[in-house]
C-alpha cells in the first residue's frame, strides 16, 4: 500500500476544519489508501514528518445537509472538537503540534549513535 500520496484529488475525502481524513474519519486508513498527515501538517504550517496520525473526536453527518459536525456540540466549526493545532479541550488529546513533538523524540530515541571506526 503507497502511504504518502496526496489525497486532495481523493473523492472519498472530507474536510473538517481545514484538515483531511478519509470517508471513515481517519487521517490514516489501510482500506481507502488514504495518508492525509503531509497535506494536514502543510496546511497547519508544520514540515512533513513522521507521525501518529490524528484522531477525530466523535462526529455525524447532518441529516439535512450532510455536513459533519461533533456530537458533543452538534456544530460544523467546532474550535474545541475539531481544533488540530492547539488543545481547546480533552476531546481533542492528538494534536498535530503534540504528535510532531512525539515524532521528533522517538526520532531522537531511535536514531543510532554514530562512530569514527
Amino acid at each position: 500500500m503507497d502511504f504518502g500520496t496526496s489525497p486532495t484529488d481523493s473523492t472519498a475525502s472530507v474536510e473538517i476544519n481545514d484538515a483531511l481524513f478519509c470517508e471513515h474519519g481517519k487521517e490514516v486508513c489501510e482500506p481507502c489508501g488514504f495518508d492525509g498527515r503531509e497535506d494536514n501538517d502543510a496546511v497547519m504550517g508544520y514540515d512533513p514528518a513522521p507521525r501518529a496520525p490524528l484522531d477525530i473526536p466523535s462526529y455525524y453527518r447532518n441529516a439535512k445537509d450532510q455536513q459533519i459536525v461533533c456530537k458533543a456540540h452538534a456544530n460544523v466549526d467546532c474550535k474545541q472538537c475539531f481544533n488540530w493545532k492547539k488543545q481547546a479541550s480533552i476531546q481533542s488529546p492528538h494534536l498535530i503540534s503534540k504528535l510532531h513533538k512525539e515524532g521528533k523524540k522517538m526520532a531522537k530515541a531511535n536514531k543510532k549513535p554514530e562512530s569514527n571506526w
